[in-house]
């Protein structure tokens, strides 16, 4: 059993999820560890959308390279930048 076989609408289930968790520790690390003067005043809110944009940043940055190296995958196919 391959875990590149489970799927939603052809992408691969396990490529988001371990984006997701390195995405995770990466924005944890930033976010508890950052030299920030006013730490007490970020919201549970605040921290979801930083996340949400760093997975969505990360994504991008994976098409790009994707695309670069000339490597065809699902997601860079329904952007278009597949042939």
């Amino acid at each position: 059993m391959d875990l590149r076989s489970f799927r939603i609408y052809g992408l691969a289930i396990i490529d988001y999820v371990v984006t997701f968790i390195v995405v995770l520790m990466l924005h944890s690390y930033m976010w508890f560890y950052a030299n920030v003067s006013n730490k007490s005043k970020r919201t549970y809110f605040q921290y979801f959308i930083s996340l949400i944009y760093i997975f969505i940043a990360m994504l991008g940055l994976a098409t790009i390279l994707h695309f670069f190296f000339g490597i065809k995958s699902v997601f860079s196919s329904y952007l278009g930048f597949n042939d």
